[in-house]
């Protein structure tokens, strides 16, 4: 952290990129910010939106907008956005028409909303100013009501995700961990150089071969032995 090779990682804000894996084989594409995440479910969509220090929330934009939903027993259309993390959004915002017509589930910023587990997960954190925290709920959804488990608490706010093999990877703003199937978070790395270089994507071929692509480079871990190698982007 703050070498002269963490300055020029930091500054290289013009090689940020990501990985995806198609037909076994990494691809790389131009990073693109993109401040929510949908997941169809069958009453409607469930919407993430993460803005960072300026809040977020998951909602939700039913098929049916005439049915009445409740969230954890409370009817949806009494839950209204927190003081702290609440999202802020001016009415001229591209977002404030995407969410026409959906209710607020829960504020807080919802950075990744996905299945994971036999579960509906949300997941989602802050890391501004010396603030890092993040959290994973699970969602069940049943007919018109929803029910949202306490968090389980990362102790970093998760940057990127992937699934595979049942077990969950997360690239956190300054740390690694994984989730398995039994809900157990085991923190892999912690405090990490990363730490202000702003994880883009995890890609999992096996347990020695995990990348987590950062501004300007990528990152190779070997979970085995629990080293890593850094790769600078030219």
């Amino acid at each position: 952290m703050d070498s002269k090779e963490w300055y020029e990682f930091n500054h290289a804000s013009d090689k940020e990129f990501v990985f995806t894996l198609k037909n076994g084989k990494i691809q790389v594409e131009k990073y693109k910010y993109n401040p929510n995440v949908i997941l169809d479910i069958p009453i409607g969509k469930l919407i993430g939106i993460n803005r960072g220090e300026f809040g977020g929330g998951l909602y939700f934009k039913p098929k049916d907008s005439t049915q009445q939903f409740f969230v954890n027993g409370k009817n949806i259309n009494e839950i209204r956005p927190r003081f702290f993390g609440g999202l802020m959004m001016l009415d001229k915002d591209p977002l404030t028409k995407m969410l026409k017509d959906s209710k607020l589930i829960q504020s807080g910023n919802a950075n990744f909303v996905f299945k994971f587990n036999d579960s509906i997960c949300f997941m989602g954190g802050v890391a501004h100013m010396g603030t890092n925290y993040g959290s994973l709920f699970k969602l069940k959804s049943i007919h018109n009501s929803f029910s949202i488990s306490k968090g389980i608490k990362l102790g970093d706010s998760p940057s990127a995700m992937n699934i595979h093999k049942g077990v969950l990877y997360i690239a956190g703003h300054k740390g690694f961990y994984t989730i398995d199937k039994n809900w157990q978070v085991k923190t892999v790395f912690d405090d990490l150089f990363w730490d202000g270089l702003y994880p883009t994507s995890v890609v999992v071929l096996d347990r020695k071969n995990v990348f987590v692509t950062i501004r300007g480079g990528y990152v190779k871990i070997n979970l085995e032995n629990k080293k890593m190698t850094l790769y600078k982007a030219k």
